[in-house]
């Protein structure tokens, strides 16, 4: 039995196409905190630098003391943040202003780490 030519990359185009669907429905946070406050509205932001588990921790603790900060979730993979904050306390500049200040590194120097590509 003889397999035609072009069966081979036709699978393999297949594959690679559900596995990218199969990606976007089953993304799991890499990150998903919950702090004491209460929030109601949510803020989706695409930022540069959140690229790995490490860097999406060091991300999430950035706004451990905030208030008004619910919850936070990282994507990674997607370099997006999703947040739920109370918009009586604060709000979505504000986050992106912690999200893109300087920040003191180890040798003392200071640099921004994370930058908001787009905010919705």
């Amino acid at each position: 039995m003889r397999i035609p030519k072009l069966i081979i990359p036709v699978l393999v185009v297949v594959a690679l196409l559900a596995g990218y669907f199969l990606r976007m429905a089953f993304t799991m946070p890499t990150t998903n905190v919950s702090f004491a406050a209460t929030g109601g509205k949510t803020a989706v932001f695409v930022v540069d630098g959140l690229k790995c588990k490490g860097t999406a921790g060091f991300f999430t603790r950035l706004y451990q003391n905030r208030p008004g900060i619910a919850a936070i979730e990282t994507f990674a993979t997607e370099h997006k943040a999703v947040f739920t904050y109370d918009p009586a306390i604060t709000s979505p500049d504000s986050i992106r202003a912690i999200m893109e200040a300087p920040i003191r590194l180890r040798d003392g120097s200071e640099r921004q780490v994370f930058r908001c590509v787009s905010m919705r």
